[in-house]
């Protein structure tokens, strides 16, 4: 009979003690292990959920809300883009900020500006239309091309008789011209002028005879109770806001007398060009009447405060008006430094007044009024000949009218600025 051999009970529990050590040793791993995974997968969702607020956060922050800037600095806003080349933030003297961010190749926005004060910022999403280009960029590039030069206070104008700068605006093709690109309010804008006269006899201003003999007063802005030149108002009103329904009569006289003439209601602005046109401070210096006034004095004083104008006396200057030395508003004139300076005849420089015909080989040619008051009468400035500035004209007298805009900072352009393929602007 085979012998079968059993466990015995000694071994049983050894067994059993053995099994218990080792549960006691792994179970609290295995546990941690599976702790440690479900921490690492609600980790990894916390992330993912804290990314995709973070983006909300910004996105519903910076774009069209309002946000303290002290709190959200510009590290932030670039936040908004993959791929940024540039952020930075600038206030003005009366605490407006602007922020500015440009993103590189690839970046989700090609640029955002926001304006506003420190403690409250205004973003837009700016995104570029296909064949734009940045209006500021563009022109920067072609310094030296074209006719567009770098003046001495770094400014870009087109200098000279044929120059690429043509402009369709307001669908009026190559009607328009570009003067230059300026810095206005601390930012750089674009300014353009019609070419061709919307009117061929308009005065500056009129007045009645017992003032001013009847020749108009030179402040172009309101000031007290005067509410401005009358082709200032002319301008900022039919013409900017297209409320014509019929043709109007304008100005060419002393005395306000009517011209022959009607303003053509075809001329009024549309609505796709006045969203293009931004408010701007002009400058209302006015310059004293020389003989010979030489480019840069001219400059100065269209942009200073040269004393009190109209200052000759009870018999040319009998008004009781304030002169104010800028004007805020959309539609105006060229300086008279405009036309200066787009003369390539380095002679200009020397000598601009009137009967020196010094500022010619100008692309600007046969022009009208000017912007720039007289100092020392009720006269304004306009251009002679196409050749001179002509100094002491009475407001009243009847010219040709240009009307000048600057456009909105951060707009888009293209084109060449030949007449074949004249400059276009969008925003």
């Amino acid at each position: 009979m085979k012998n079968r051999k059993a466990f015995t009970i000694v071994e049983l529990l050894a067994v059993i003690v053995i099994l218990a050590i080792i549960l006691i040793i792994a179970v609290p791993q295995i546990m941690n292990a599976i702790k440690i995974a479900k921490l690492k997968s609600i980790e990894g969702s916390a992330r993912l959920i804290a990314k995709n607020a973070e983006e909300d956060y910004y996105s519903q922050k910076l774009i069209n809300k309002r946000y303290n800037a002290t709190s959200i600095p510009c590290s932030d806003v670039a936040k908004l883009s993959d791929d940024y080349s540039s952020c930075s933030i600038t206030y003005d003297n009366s605490g407006t900020a602007t922020v500015t961010l440009k993103g590189a190749s690839g970046g989700k926005f090609d640029k955002i500006k926001c304006t506003g004060t420190k403690a409250n910022i205004n973003c837009s999403e700016i995104t570029p239309l296909p064949g734009y280009t940045d209006a500021v960029e563009l022109l920067t590039s072609k310094i030296g091309t074209g006719g567009l030069i770098k003046d001495d206070h770094d400014e870009l104008r087109y200098q000279g008789e044929t120059v690429d700068n043509y402009v369709t605006f307001n669908d009026e093709v190559a009607k328009w011209r570009i003067v230059g690109l300026f810095n206005v309010d601390g930012e750089q804008r674009v300014k353009l002028v019609r070419k061709d006269s919307i009117w061929n006899n308009y005065s500056w201003d009129t007045s009645d005879s017992s003032v001013n003999r009847g020749e108009g007063i030179n402040q172009w802005g309101p000031s007290g109770t005067y509410e401005g030149a009358d082709l200032m108002r002319e301008l900022n009103g039919d013409y900017l806001n297209s409320t014509l329904s019929v043709d109007a009569n304008w100005y060419d006289g002393s005395n306000n007398s009517l011209g022959s003439e009607n303003f053509d209601k075809n001329y009024v602005l549309k609505e796709s060009a006045q969203e293009l046109i931004g408010d701007a401070t002009w400058f209302l210096g006015g310059v004293a009447y020389n003989s010979t006034v030489t480019l840069a004095d001219a400059y100065i004083q269209e942009r200073g405060e040269q004393g009190k104008m109209c200052t000759q006396g009870a018999t040319y200057c009998n008004d009781t008006v304030t002169r104010t030395y800028t004007w805020t508003g959309k539609v105006g004139l060229i300086y008279s430094s405009d036309y200066g300076y787009a003369s390539g005849n380095s002679n200009c420089a020397t000598n601009i007044a009137s009967y020196n015909p010094y500022c010619d080989t100008n692309w600007m040619g046969d022009y009208g009024w000017t912007i720039s008051p007289q100092r020392d009468s009720s006269s304004a400035f306009y251009v002679w000949n196409a050749d001179s500035l002509m100094y002491g004209v009475e407001a009243s007298v009847p010219c040709p009218v240009h009307p000048s805009v600057y456009l909105i900072s951060g707009v888009q352009m293209k084109g060449s600025g030949t007449t074949a393929d004249p400059y276009v602007f969008a925003e």
